[in-house]
């Protein structure tokens, strides 16, 4: 695959393959709840007034082919954002794209005058941990959210 990759800010019009992207996502590392919970989505059904707001951001990534990645920045507080939803389509995995999302997400965090990230990931989801060691994150924690083990994790931004 050689097409080019846009990221940019989201759209409504995205709205049906950002979905797709996250159930894609949601079944592929939650196999003990293959379909997404409604009470955990709200964000999803709710993006413009989520992440389209001061110190708040989502971008999707576009190819050819149309959504393949997205991630999203959601505003905690003054000096935290909180990274979410990152989502690669699995033809376009272990090609940099999470990264390119993740860096995206980062230049925007400092931009806002943020000095700190943070996020969680599933215990299942070692690729992602794999990303946001590599990007300097470290793990702060671990809870449990139902049945589902989460790592939360941490970046200062100096």
């Amino acid at each position: 695959m050689t097409d080019a990759v846009t990221i940019r800010t989201y759209e409504p019009r995205d709205q049906d393959q950002v979905w797709a992207l996250h159930v894609e996502g949601v079944r592929e590392t939650r196999l003990l709840h293959p379909d997404p919970d409604p009470k955990y989505e709200d964000d999803l059904r709710n993006i413009e007034s989520v992440y389209l707001t001061a110190g708040s951001h989502l971008w999707v990534a576009e190819a050819a082919a149309g959504s393949i990645g997205m991630i999203a920045i959601q505003r905690i507080d003054a000096r935290t954002g909180r990274v979410r939803r990152t989502r690669v389509t699995a033809a376009w995995r272990r090609r940099g794209l999470a990264r390119q999302l993740l860096d995206t997400a980062e230049t925007f965090c400092r931009e806002q005058g943020y000095t700190r990230i943070i996020l969680d990931t599933t215990a299942d989801q070692t690729a992602a941990q794999a990303l946001y060691e590599g990007a300097g994150f470290v793990r702060t924690g671990e809870r449990f959210l139902g049945p589902v083990r989460v790592f939360d994790y941490e970046k200062p931004l100096t």
